[in-house]
């Protein structure tokens, strides 16, 4: 039977159209799994190398590292022992740990785990809080933007940066629970679940978590692995620890603190002896772990910015003359707090912005207005001078 012209014309029309939609569906599902796979890329954990071969650190070269903050990390070692332990490493099981006493500490607690999932650590995110103040956001039924603010960051901890919250009751058992001095760094031995944990004092900037990974994942388990305070190794630092908890180190810290009331760094430097309670030496040669803002004031000649940020894993702010990084100074303030050596400088202020930037991302706050106190004035005639001083 010979088809007519208009039905080939229909016949070649229909299967132009079939042809085309094939091309495009397949178009389709070619770009669809390429997002697919993009999308895995981007949230997959990102695994820590393996840490360098242990080369212990002679003492004047460390006293050279921490007054001249310079220089790439070094290139790890891949040893076959530390590939096979790293296929097995369960991450469920190593964290990292926040704590929080009073409410203004939260946005810097959230902040800090909210880096550490940009950067696709894959340890567990922990947060440890009062219980109080569960109990606060129950009974409180007038307006009270502080625990408003604290329910909202909590919540946004949770679902925005997969944090896992951990209530706490009071260190000494009958204090009172409203007072950030009734809760201790100690109750992180609590946390029996976790075979290491790494603990980091805020307010700080998170510039790498790859060393801290690293740390975490292949360091063995200890009671107390405190970072160096001085380079001569014989104090512990608060600025960050590797803890390994247990039942029976809390037990013992808890009965430590209620038998003299002390700090939480008068309990641990008691508790646990330097230097057989430090990071190892060669543990250091990663680059500078843990670095504080005030040091940029040292910066000798050579500093360098870019190879400073590149070497730092986490820079705690420290500069005493401001109450904190979420404070905004006067203009002139600042500029007198700036470190002398211009790349130091650059570096200092990039480290203020930084944190200002992500502190509007991640908790939607900006910065506080902070004045200096004004001192108290004990009798008349002081207040008459202060008066004309203020006059002046």
């Amino acid at each position: 039977m010979l088809l007519t012209s208009g039905q080939v014309s229909v016949v070649l029309s229909s299967g132009i159209v079939f042809v085309f939609t094939i091309v495009l569906f397949l178009s389709g599902y070619v770009l669809q799994q390429r997002t697919v796979h993009s999308l895995q890329a981007a949230i997959k954990p990102r695994l820590p190398k393996p840490l360098p071969a242990p080369k212990p650190i002679l003492p004047p070269t460390l006293d050279v590292k921490w007054a001249r903050p310079i220089g790439a990390r070094p290139a790890n070692d891949e040893s076959l022992q530390q590939f096979l332990a790293e296929q097995s490493l369960n991450w469920h099981r190593l964290g990292y740990t926040q704590m929080v006493r009073e409410h203004v500490e939260l946005c810097s607690a959230v902040m800090l785990l909210a880096d550490l999932q940009k950067m696709k650590s894959p340890a567990k995110r922990l947060l440890l809080f009062p219980r109080a103040w569960l109990k606060q956001a129950e009974d409180d039924y007038g307006y009270n933007p502080e625990m408003m603010t604290t329910k909202r960051l909590l919540k946004t901890a949770v679902r925005r940066y997969g944090v896992t919250l951990v209530p706490m009751e009071s260190f000494v058992d009958g204090a009172d629970d409203s007072l950030s001095s009734s809760y201790s760094l100690a109750s992180l031995y609590s946390l029996v679940n976790y075979d290491r944990i790494i603990y980091l004092q805020q307010p700080g900037s998170l510039l790498d978590a790859s060393a801290l990974d690293s740390l975490l994942a292949f360091s063995d388990s200890q009671t107390m692995a405190a970072y160096p305070a001085t380079p001569d190794r014989q104090d512990i630092s608060m600025n960050m620890f590797l803890i390994h908890p247990s039942a029976e180190e809390y037990t013992r810290l808890k009965d430590a603190r209620a038998s003299h009331p002390m700090t939480d760094q008068e309990l641990f430097r008691k508790s646990f002896a330097a230097p057989t309670s430090l990071i190892s030496e060669w543990s250091l040669s990663m680059g500078n772990v843990v670095y504080e803002s005030r040091s940029l004031r040292d910066a000798v000649d050579g500093f360098n910015a870019t190879l400073f940020e590149e070497a730092t894993t986490y820079v705690r702010f420290s500069d005493p003359e401001i109450p904190g990084p979420e404070y905004d100074l006067p203009f002139y303030e600042r500029v007198a707090l700036y470190p002398q050596n211009e790349e130091a400088k650059e570096a200092w202020k990039n480290l203020y912005e930084r944190f200002r930037q992500r502190r509007m991302e991640v908790c939607g706050l900006d910065l506080e207005i902070w004045t200096k106190p004004v001192l108290q004035v004990d009798s008349a005639d002081d207040a008459q001078g202060a008066e004309r001083a203020a006059e002046l």
